[in-house]
């Protein structure tokens, strides 16, 4: 008696035909998928940021003292833009870098992404003793590629008073203010 063996199973030809075609759907998502990583890091800077601002703000209310919110390079020196990392201190000789007479509240590492301040030429937010910050601006937070055009600003008033900027429908404005949110 001969008995036949029936195996199941894909040939070879199958399988390099399944593999190519996941190959190519994996292509096409990847820079999707890129976009969206990026996106969240954009928001997700931008609300540390926001928690600085406001961490500073009601520091200097609590404390009666002026305290600054900067984004800093490696040797603690506040800059305007391409730091590395994000400050809260009392800078008690106001030279826009920590040093050992200042108190260093909160020393943040920021993510990789382009990130910018424009407060009435500063270099810092500063926070009055009574809540109000001394000046008025924006952080400026952006993808550092092409993949991304999308970006987020964190906006100070002189009030003390922190917003983010919304752009729900992703056409490069912001909701509220209505202003392009313009990435460089």
């Amino acid at each position: 008696m001969n008995s036949i063996k029936i195996f199941s199973g894909f040939t070879f030809i199958e399988l390099l035909v399944s593999l190519t075609i996941l190959a190519v759907l994996l292509s096409l998502a990847t820079p999707s998928f890129q976009r969206s990583i990026t996106r969240s890091a954009i928001k997700t800077q931008a609300w540390e940021i926001r928690r600085a601002l406001e961490l500073a703000r009601g520091l200097a209310l609590t404390q009666q003292q002026i305290w600054k919110v900067c984004i800093a390079n490696s040797a603690a020196q506040c800059v305007k833009q391409y730091g590395e990392r994000l400050l809260v201190f009392r800078d008690s000789d106001n030279n826009y870098r920590v040093d050992d007479s200042d108190l260093l509240y909160r020393d943040h590492r920021l993510s990789d992404l382009d990130i910018k301040l424009s407060a009435s030429g500063r270099r810092a937010v500063r926070y009055k003793p009574n809540g109000e910050a001394m000046d008025s601006g924006n952080f400026l937070v952006c993808g550092n590629s092409a993949i991304t055009d999308f970006g987020r600003q964190t906006i100070i008033f002189r009030s003390g008073r922190v917003r983010l900027t919304r752009d729900s429908d992703n056409d490069g404005y912001d909701e509220k203010g209505a202003q392009k949110i313009q990435c460089p």
